[in-house]
């Protein structure tokens, strides 16, 4: 969905807030969701398997698509990027992994 460009903007963006805030990252080259590029935060179970469980993806396609926009403090229609987000994953993973 989307340009390459629009894909590279969105990669990049998530590159530069994990490196402004100094956080260690992997890049899963391919591990994106259809729609956009994606933090994907992975914990490891009692025996070492690896969950994923919290994602961050930007979305650039989605608002385009749609051709949102909303007014801003000059009166200009810019187009936003929407966040989609999820803090525990599955909740039944996240607890699952818990109670494990």
């Amino acid at each position: 969905v989307g340009s390459n460009e629009i894909w590279d903007l969105a990669e990049s963006s998530l590159k530069e807030a994990l490196q402004l805030k100094g956080w260690d990252h992997i890049v899963d080259v391919g591990g994106g969701a259809f729609y956009g590029p994606k933090i994907d935060i992975k914990i490891k179970d009692a025996i070492g398997r690896k969950w994923q469980c919290s994602t961050i993806q930007l979305d650039f396609n989605l608002p385009e698509r749609f051709d949102m926009e909303y007014v801003d403090e000059e009166n200009g229609r810019p187009r936003p990027i929407m966040i989609h987000r999820a803090i525990f994953g599955s909740i039944e993973r996240f607890m699952g992994v818990l109670i494990e």
